[in-house]
């Protein structure tokens, strides 16, 4: 599934490129393509873009390298992209954060978050998943809901930073379920992985590719 979902993102960015990039009067890619990674390494961003880049790199024969920009939730990386040369050898894994949330809760943005890029295609949809460290005593939502309520205050939730797509995410979960849990932000999903996993929180939410391996750990 992998392997098809990547052949189809490879031929419709060589489709756009060649259509509609300066790069169409020759051979692309003719050097090194970049993929900026708005995040810190570890989390699913990370994860897919070097999965792609080393996809591209085998298809193409030529070197695509993944790179680490993270910062301001995503709005460094963007902006690095945005101010770019546009010839199809800077590319940038977008996610709902960067640019659904970031224009939402940022309001001076150095670029638009429209008009400043191309969409090339969308690579995956990936649910969320509720992880808890195994020190917690609950086995499914509810059990962990009920316990909250019973020490309000007292659990807390770990998330790539404030704003971030685990932010809301736990937000809206704590409001649906009625329950206080504390917020304690990281800066990126690693990061955020990282503090479950050593139990300096007890409980998060994460996309699947980050998620399963901890949960089959």
């Amino acid at each position: 599934m992998l392997d098809s979902m990547f052949r189809a993102a490879l031929v419709l960015a060589c489709a756009l490129l060649w259509l509609h990039g300066p790069a169409c009067a020759q051979a692309y890619p003719s050097r090194t393509v970049r993929i900026v990674i708005p995040f810190p390494p570890g989390g699913t961003s990370d994860i897919l873009a070097r999965t792609l880049a080393q996809k591209l790199t085998d298809e193409w024969g030529q070197q695509v390298i993944a790179e680490n920009r993270p910062g301001a939730a995503g709005n460094v990386a963007s902006e690095h992209v945005a101010k770019s040369k546009p010839d199809g050898y800077t590319l940038l894994i977008n996610t709902v954060g960067t640019h659904a949330i970031n224009p939402a809760i940022y309001p001076n943005l150095p670029f638009d978050p429209v008009k400043d890029f191309t969409l090339i295609t969308n690579l995956v949809n990936l649910p969320s998943l509720l992880i808890v460290h195994p020190s917690v005593a609950a086995t499914n939502a509810q059990e962990l809901i009920a316990l909250a309520k019973q020490r309000p205050g007292a659990l807390q939730y770990s998330s790539a930073g404030s704003g971030s797509q685990p932010h809301l995410t736990a937000e809206m979960f704590k409001t649906m379920a009625g329950v206080d849990v504390l917020h304690v932000p990281y800066k990126g999903a690693g990061p955020q992985l990282l503090a479950i996993i050593s139990g300096e929180v007890t409980l998060t939410f994460a996309t699947a590719p980050a998620a399963v391996p901890l949960v089959k750990n």
